[in-house]
């Protein structure tokens, strides 16, 4: 038997360092390890998961030293799972502890923990839905409607609120919220909340997690028949089942405005899969913003159909992710990391909105989930299908087959789109004078409307109009964001919070001015033209979790009339077909960050973002308010001149050498000390710039403080990936040397999808 095996443990390493170490068998053992079985071993003062990665010791320890092993499970990954952490480790240079827990099931790292309900609040409203009336006096009366449709009942009346008790109330969400949710949105306690309730202002209940909930089919006994296919969409069809068919490798593009019926296609393609006693894996960009594709895909396939993402209750996900491992579920649905689902004889990978950046991880192992689905159904041949309304330039680059679907399925037209110039529009508000009418129309025609403004809070920073100083976060190098109704400035990196400054804390001579307006101010503008219970915000700033997104979703599309604010988040892939208004309160957001994809960004998300209305039978209006009327991005966007663009954009990456025409590798160093960090970016450059043309390295460069540490990064853009991943490995190989010393953290990032 053999005495000693290596093992990589499954951490998640803050370096680059990750290597097997060596183990013996225990005492009495009746068999040795298997290559790629799960082992549990001793690692420091924890006992850990583990891969067996060779069977022998590597010979740096004396075996009478080494720690035993302390469990066996029996269970062997997959060879094709322990392939794709190896292509992770060599193509993202990764370190291979982390690889292999990113393709390990979640099932097998841990066992399954009982699900258990939340406590869940839902304010009690007066009739009119509004504040009850003795919130604002203490003699008033007070009525209720009870949710769910229950007529109105005439309550007792009840006894008067604190003021942090009225505040705490005024910002209840009309659909209600978990506890735990409640207390940290509004930083109070639950004090607080159960002296509301003991007055008689909301209501507690307990409810099953509501990611559970909101992931089953609502008809899981009958499920719909497919939709009739327009003749654009069988052409479409065709020609993918063609090529999922020829057994060969295919990777192909269906580009397809919003709204014309992608998601029947993939359902069709699905069909055929399993009947050919394959699998299949679907992702989504995130399953709360997704979950009406998710849905239709459980509707149509039932128990075939597995749902892995990080947001489910851990007894659920745990389930899921074994049914997959054992071969019962054949369809997987779910986000980036479904990627690694062992799908037995895996045919096909869609990659739905595929232009969407949260495909790319930003933590060890920093895949891109395109790139490793590609490669992927290379292994074993199949499809390789990507899915968006506006696709990112990579994605036509690399298709060998794009198709189009020009029109929607019902024969709606794609909305009337027009540009409001705020450089010749009156008003102090964020919506100009010609929106703020239009929306009021759609709120007296008891229609429904989405306001887009991709920023957060009250304001994005505070400055004094005095000496200019702008209040920055003492952690970071960035401005503070400020929170009007809790009065307190956040920092959006680091969590750092404050109460919010009168004066300047430089000058003192000056109250601050508040600049760039949010989402939080834009909610406030909005309740003059729609009732607070009308009101919906979506950003991250007020929901937390996949089920509070999905609460407010559906709050949204069973009132009328009503208004949806809020950042990128309410671009993403909704079917509202009672919105006939869509205003971008600002499109000029993203269109100057220091980013090569900022203009395809931009356009993109007017695009996906004006494709949410007219889904129904009413015609759609898009109004996009702009500085820059003439940019072309934006100019193109709104005239829906797709092909226009991409030719454009495609002509300047060419001529700068940015992807697809190159490959991209970041290495970012952070530490405390300002100088080493540094010292080491340009040791870094100096071992690359005996290598490299000018042209072929940028930088080094220094970015904004985050958390009190000095980051500084380099920027490789080679043509040939294996020689810029190779003179990358011999650097950081160096990186022992005399110009960098302990603290300082290296990271590696290839196919960048940020640079900040």
């Amino acid at each position: 038997m053999i005495p000693a095996v290596q093992v990589i443990p499954l951490l998640r390493p803050r370096s680059l360092q990750s290597r097997a170490f060596d183990y013996r068998l225990p005492e009495g053992a009746e068999r040795a390890p298997l290559l790629g079985e799960l082992v549990t071993v001793p690692f420091g003062r924890r006992r850990v998961r583990g891969v067996v990665t060779a069977l022998g010791a590597s010979g740096e320890v004396a075996f009478a030293r080494l720690a035993p092993l302390h469990s066996m499970s029996g269970v062997v990954l997959p060879p094709e799972l322990l392939a794709v952490a190896g292509f992770l480790s060599e193509h993202y240079l990764a370190p291979a502890g982390a690889s292999l827990r990113a393709v390990t099931p979640v099932h097998l790292l841990k066992e399954p923990a009982a699900e258990r309900e939340i406590s869940w609040v839902e304010p009690v409203l007066s009739e009119t839905g509004d504040a009850p009336a003795n919130a604002a006096s203490p003699d008033g009366a007070a009525q209720s409607t009870e949710s769910g449709g229950r007529e109105a009942e005439t309550k007792p009346q009840r006894a008067a609120l604190t003021a942090r008790q009225k505040e705490v109330f005024e910002q209840l969400l009309p659909e209600g919220e978990p506890v735990a949710e409640l207390t940290r949105r509004l930083g109070t306690t639950r004090a607080v909340v159960a002296a509301l309730e003991e007055k008689g202002y909301l209501r507690r209940l307990l409810r099953p997690p509501r990611e559970a909930a909101g992931l089953e089919p609502e008809n899981p006994s009958d499920p719909p028949a497919p939709l009739a296919l327009t003749e654009e969409q069988s052409v479409a069809l065709a020609r993918l089942t063609e090529a999922l068919e020829e057994g060969e490798a295919a990777r192909a593009l269906l580009w397809g405005v919003t709204g014309s019926g992608k998601t029947e296609v993939y359902l069709r393609l699905l069909e055929r899969v399993l009947a050919r006693d394959g699998g299949a894996i679907v992702l989504v960009p995130e399953i709360a913003l997704t979950l009406q594709t998710v849905n239709r895909v459980r509707e149509r396939f039932g128990d075939q159909v597995a749902v892995l993402h990080s947001a489910l209750p851990e007894g659920r996900r745990l389930k899921e992710s074994a049914r997959v491992f054992s071969g019962e579920a054949r369809i997987v649905v779910g986000a980036r990391s479904a990627v690694f689902a062992p799908v037995r004889d895996l045919r096909m990978i869609i990659v739905d909105e595929a232009h969407d950046a949260s495909y790319k991880q930003e933590e060890e192992p920093r895949y891109d989930a395109r790139t490793v689905a590609w490669w992927r159904i290379r292994q074993g041949g199949g499809l390789h299908l990507e899915g968006s309304a506006t696709p990112r330039l990579e994605s036509l680059h690399d298709s060998r087959l794009v198709l189009r679907l020009k029109e929607r399925p019902t024969g709606q037209k794609l909305p009337r789109v027009e540009v409001i110039d705020l450089r010749s529009q009156g008003g102090r508000g964020v919506l100009s004078p010609a929106a703020g009418e239009a929306l009021r129309e759609v709120m007296r025609r008891g229609e429904q409307a989405i306001v887009l403004l991709n920023r957060r809070g009250y304001a994005s920073f505070l400055r004094c109009p005095a000496c200019g100083e702008v209040v920055l976060c003492p952690r970071c190098e960035i401005s503070l964001t400020y929170f009007r109704r809790e009065a307190v400035v956040r920092c959006h990196h680091c969590g750092h919070g404050a109460e919010a400054p009168e004066l300047c804390p430089a000058c003192g001579r000056a109250a601050l001015e508040r600049g760039s307006p949010g989402t939080e101010r834009l909610s406030d503008e909005l309740l003059q033209i729609v009732p607070r219970n009308g009101l919906f915000r979506l950003d991250s700033d007020t929901v937390t979790s996949t089920g509070r997104v999905q609460e407010v979703l559906e709050g949204f599309a069973r009132t009328r009339p009503s208004l949806l604010v809020g950042t990128q988040m309410v671009a993403k892939g909704h079917d509202f077909p009672g919105v006939t208004l869509v205003v971008v309160a600002d499109s000029d957001t993203a269109l100057y960050l220091p980013d090569f994809r900022a203009g395809e960004r931009t356009f993109q998300l007017l695009a996906q973002v004006a494709g949410r209305a007219g889904r129904g039978k009413d015609p759609g209006r898009v109004l996009v308010q702009t500085w820059n009327p003439e940019v072309g991005c934006i100019r193109m966007a709104l005239d829906q001149r797709g092909e226009a663009f991409y030719r454009e954009e495609s002509a300047i990456r060419r001529r700068l050498g940015y992807p697809p025409y190159a490959e991209l590798i970041r290495i970012l160093l952070s530490g405390k000390d300002e100088k080493q960090v540094r010292a080491g970016a340009a040791y870094l450059f100096e071992r690359f710039a005996k290598y490299l043309a000018d042209d072929e390295l940028l930088g080094p460069a220094r970015l904004p403080v985050i958390r009190r540490r000095s980051r500084w990064h380099l920027l490789l853009r080679v043509e040939e990936p294996e020689r810029g991943r190779h003179l990358v490995e011999r650097a950081l190989a160096q990186l022992r040397g005399p110009y960098l010393r302990r603290g300082i953290d290296v990271m590696v990032d290839v196919e960048p999808q940020s640079f900040g």
